[in-house]
């Protein structure tokens, strides 16, 4: 309990002795020009993070229109079971695109 007692007075005896102070001109004039370039690089990126998006739809456009295109060939592959393996097969590489896409996106 005298433990408690001490820290207790040697905190107070802290916080009474504090004074705030401002940050120096040049250390807000840094910080201002380091988020400025912050906001740059980022309205710079923009576009390709956009292209990235758009090019990994394009590619899964052009592969549903490969698979849907290429069905008969494709049902040949995995046999005479129906549709339900194709089915299975294109939601995989769709969530595969998707995680694609998601992971470029977080990076940027």
């Amino acid at each position: 309990m005298n433990n408690e007692f001490e820290l207790d007075s040697l905190i107070k005896k802290m916080a009474a002795g504090h004074q705030p102070e401002l940050p120096s001109p040049g250390l807000i004039w840094w910080r201002a020009q380091i988020l400025k370039k912050q906001q740059e690089k980022a309205r710079i990126e923009r576009p390709l993070i956009v292209m990235r998006m758009v090019a990994a739809l394009v590619c899964l456009a052009i592969f549903v229109w490969l698979w849907i295109s290429e069905s008969a060939s494709a049902s040949n592959l995995f046999g005479q079971s129906g549709i339900l393996p194709l089915l299975l097969a294109g939601a995989a590489v769709i969530i595969a695109f998707i995680g694609l896409v998601w992971w470029t996106k977080s990076e940027a």
